[in-house]
């Protein structure tokens, strides 16, 4: 009886948890900015954010605070999300925060946009500030070749050359303290989204095992093959 006892209480004591679980909404490339509004968010363990591209073709990368502009190894990615200039709707990545005791630190894999100030974090805190993560990132961020390294002279907004070194391809989960949270999707449009980024020479925009969620309209989707978009 005892036994029972505390498995509802625990049960309950979950259920309490869930329901006081906060999401946040990031806009990406709003009004086609090579930016994350707002750049950084406050969460707790089990908070939601939402990650939602509104322009060009963008990604939200997991890097660390001393390589801003380098992926994280293991680190969540959404690969490249395009959105057709004039679409109405946007697509959308999600995270959940697992673990609130450290930063979490993002960039924009797209060309040169992560040294254009294109980063974003969680938690940030008075010894890794959100202010010097973004003056590294325009330093280079602990990029050695590509557009993003100090030295490169790509321009805005271009995919990377193979002596640059394109962006990694497709979503990928397992990160210590952020994990992806869709927890559905369509595997006709991933492999659909798959074809499309074969077309424009991004990587692959996921499968039906990481998923992303769309939103924009019937006739966006039918003109956004073969668009290339930065």
């Amino acid at each position: 009886m005892r036994f029972s006892v505390f498995t509802a209480a625990s049960a309950l004591l979950a259920a309490s948890t869930a329901v006081s679980a906060a999401s946040f909404d990031v806009l990406v490339g709003q009004a086609g900015a090579l930016t994350y509004e707002p750049s950084s968010v406050i969460a707790k363990a089990g908070d939601i954010i939402n990650f939602k591209f509104l322009s060009k073709n963008h990604t939200v990368t997991q890097s660390t605070f001393t390589s801003p502009c380098v992926p994280k190894p293991e680190g969540v990615k959404s690969g490249f999300q395009a959105i057709p200039a004039g679409a109405t709707g946007s697509a959308t990545w999600s995270i959940t925060v697992n673990n609130d005791t450290a930063p979490l630190w993002f960039f924009c894999g797209q060309g040169p946009h992560c040294k254009a100030g294109m980063v974003f974090a969680i938690n940030p805190n008075a010894e890794k500030t959100f202010e010097a993560f973004k003056a590294s990132a325009a330093a280079g961020g602990g990029a050695t070749s590509g557009p993003n390294a100090a030295s490169a002279g790509a321009a805005p907004g271009s995919y990377g050359t193979a002596a640059g070194g394109a962006p990694a391809a497709g979503p990928a989960a397992g990160a210590a303290n952020a994990g992806a949270a869709n927890p559905s999707g369509d595997a006709a449009a991933a492999a659909a989204g798959a074809n499309t980024a074969a077309s424009q020479g991004v990587p692959d925009f996921g499968t039906a095992a990481t998923p992303r969620s769309l939103s924009f309209g019937a006739a966006a989707v039918a003109v956004l093959a073969g668009i290339a978009l930065l």
